[in-house]
């Protein structure tokens, strides 16, 4: 089965747009590591037990300098602001991920987001998930990637938030906001899914692809979170 996974908002100071977001909204924050390899810091919002939002924003520009796609693309989509650059499903099981992977063409590549390619935490643990298309891929066109993570684990949404940084309890998603048509996104999943399997409502806009904005539950009501969709070229 799919599972809306997270999503990723870029911006030009990981740490401030960071604040903003927790002080709009109430919802806490903490401090998720890095990635070595693009030049990103990273810090995480929980929206649910396994629903977070990542924020991400160059900390290395040597990546950039080096043309490493992947940096190239955050500093160009975040020269403006924070900008929604990329929203991810999760499936349970590796034969979905790669259903998914041969429906778009692709296979499921270990060395895409290997270990060496990981989320490095402060507490010395590596992440490590299988992902299909890759986030070059699909990020760029507005569409989501899947993921699928081997062994388990605890889920990045799972864990404490920073005391103080929130004082909002979320309790998942009401709705999301993208851009294109039902239609569209049926035939992005294929076969391994189907927008009816989300738990929350899903609002067409018919704009060009991307993520628009989300409708958080919490203990305090509805927050909306909204900022510009990725830029496409």
């Amino acid at each position: 089965m799919i599972h809306f996974d997270h999503v990723c908002m870029a911006g030009p100071n990981v740490y401030e747009s960071t604040f903003r977001l927790s002080q709009e909204t109430g919802l806490g924050n903490y401090d998720g590591g890095f990635f070595p390899h693009y030049g990103l810091g990273h810090r995480v919002v929980p929206l649910a037990p396994d629903i977070y939002i990542e924020v991400e924003g160059l900390v290395d520009q040597r990546p950039v300098r080096q043309g490493q796609p992947l940096a190239v693309f955050m500093e160009r989509q975040t020269r403006d602001g924070d900008r929604f650059v990329g929203w991810c499903l999760r499936c349970d099981t590796l034969e979905e991920l790669e259903a998914f992977a041969a429906h778009h063409g692709t296979t499921v590549d270990p060395n895409t987001t290997g270990r060496e390619l990981g989320r490095q935490m402060m507490d010395g643990s590596r992440g490590f998930a299988l992902q299909a298309p890759s986030a070059t891929t699909t990020w760029p066109t507005g569409m989501p990637n899947m993921y699928f993570k081997p062994g388990g684990g605890a889920h990045a949404a799972s864990l404490p938030v920073v005391p103080g940084s929130g004082s909002v309890t979320p309790k998942g998603l009401a709705w999301i906001e993208i851009g294109g048509s039902r239609s569209d996104l049926a035939a992005w999943l294929g076969d391994v899914g189907t927008p009816a399997d989300f738990p929350f409502d899903v609002r067409y806009n018919g704009g060009s692809p991307g993520l628009y904005g989300m409708g958080v539950d919490t203990d305090r009501g509805t927050v909306d979170i909204r900022r510009p969709p990725v830029l496409i070229d």
